[in-house]
């Protein structure tokens, strides 16, 4: 008897421990930090399994492929060696723009955050992005329309490119596995860009789009419900974020997009300009040196910048 009632316990504990896992694969939530405060979540740890590569760990943990690129210097992506212990980027310094009720995209970070309306908490969501020669338009917009199982009315733009390639779509390709858009998708007031699922998850974190912002299927699952028409959305280009946290003056910096890179060169000097700026009020005493050097080595992870 003594042992059915020990094989039942183990029984709800595996089902309570199956659904924590799977709501925690579902998005990155996070409760809203206490006034003074700007940074949530915590950096982990990950052991590459065999055969896994960046975008198979990524996906594990429910972040995009390049912010683990950022924090992992050294180990190549595509080939990681089995039992290497990576830096999984899940610190987050939440941007200044964010609002409740508002969707906040940063295009350099290749991640979404939403705050819902009672202000409690904030979700934290990796993305695609567009490619170079489809850059995700920055702005401010709204949610226009919520579209389940979207169609995906392929741009005459995106027709030419693949039939140059020799991959030819036809002009509708409808809802099922082989549509791009997923099951989901929110159409924003810049009607040619929506916030869309996709079927080739190892884009997320990744430039990959010709334009949209693509979520993980589950994530934008979430979203789609969390938000509603008329939700504004915010598009913005942020290499550099600063916050506190307990009292400490955090930098997180992140490698700025191809375009900026090539325009910009290796300049940190908005990083520092945003440390002059956030320390006005409070003047701390701030390690200049170790500041730049967390410029400049774009980790995605905060970093305390103080003597």
């Amino acid at each position: 008897m003594k042992s059915q009632k020990s094989f039942h316990i183990s029984l709800i504990i595996y089902f309570l421990l199956g659904i924590f896992f799977h709501l925690s694969c579902l998005a990155l939530e996070f409760p809203l930090p206490p006034p003074g405060n700007d940074v949530v979540g915590t950096v982990k740890t990950a052991i590459v399994r065999d055969g896994e590569d960046f975008s198979d760990i990524a996906e594990r943990f429910n972040i995009g492929y390049y912010e683990l690129f950022e924090a992992n210097p050294g180990v190549d992506p595509d080939d990681p060696p089995e039992g290497t212990v990576l830096i999984v980027p899940t610190q987050y310094i939440l941007p200044q723009e964010l609002r409740s009720n508002m969707v906040l995209v940063n295009l350099a970070e290749l991640r979404l955050y939403y705050e819902p309306k009672d202000g409690s908490k904030v979700y934290v969501f990796s993305i695609g992005i567009g490619k170079e020669d489809w850059a995700t338009p920055l702005g401010t917009f709204s949610i226009l329309e919520k579209i389940k199982d979207p169609r995906w009315v392929v741009p005459v733009s995106i027709m030419k490119f693949r039939q140059s390639i020799g991959d030819p779509v036809p002009k509708v390709v409808p809802p099922g596995p082989d549509n791009p858009m997923g099951n989901y998708a929110l159409r924003t007031s810049n009607t040619s860009l929506l916030i869309h699922g996709t079927n080739a998850p190892e884009g997320i974190g990744r430039r990959s789009s010709a334009g949209c912002i693509r979520l993980y299927p589950k994530d934008i699952e979430l979203l789609f419900h969390l938000v509603d028409v008329g939700t504004p959305v915010k598009i913005v280009n942020d290499s550099y974020k600063v916050g506190w946290l307990n009292g400490k003056l955090y930098l997180e910096s992140h490698l700025p997009l191809f375009e900026q890179r090539m325009k910009f060169g290796e300049d940190v000097t908005p990083a520092l300009h945003l440390l002059e700026a956030a320390n006005k009020l409070q003047l701390v005493n701030i390690n200049w040196d170790k500041a730049t050097k967390a410029a400049k080595d774009h980790l995605a992870v905060p970093q305390e910048v103080q003597k």
